[in-house]
């Protein structure tokens, strides 16, 4: 009976772990937003790559001083407009308009 009992339990033990497998994580996603000022100085640049530039989840600023813009990019899962909006008036900074940039992927063609 023992020889019997102790095979079913370790089949029993390792079936059971084999199903208690971790649930995949949500896909990480990087997302660009276009953030328009009402004005940008060299002061308000340094403040960006200061402040804003480590917020939690930003991973490239693009700064424009002549557009007044910041192309911002971000790790979707750790921000989101709503908080780089609150990180640009923490530091006094005025927002005109938020939008999003269209990633373009440029596909090579094969010449036949």
């Amino acid at each position: 009976m023992r020889k019997l009992v102790t095979p079913l339990l370790v089949f029993a033990c390792i079936t059971s772990m084999s199903f208690a497998q971790k649930p995949k994580k949500a896909e990480k996603k990087k997302e660009t937003v276009e953030i328009r000022l009402d004005d940008m100085c060299s002061s308000c640049v340094n403040k960006i790559n200061s402040y804003i530039a480590f917020e939690k989840g930003i991973t490239a600023l693009d700064i424009n001083q002549e557009k007044s813009s910041v192309n911002v990019t971000y790790w979707a899962n750790k921000t989101d407009t709503t908080k780089l909006r609150k990180a640009f008036t923490k530091v006094k900074l005025n927002i005109e308009e938020i939008k999003m940039v269209e990633e373009t992927k440029e596909v090579a063609k094969v010449k036949e």
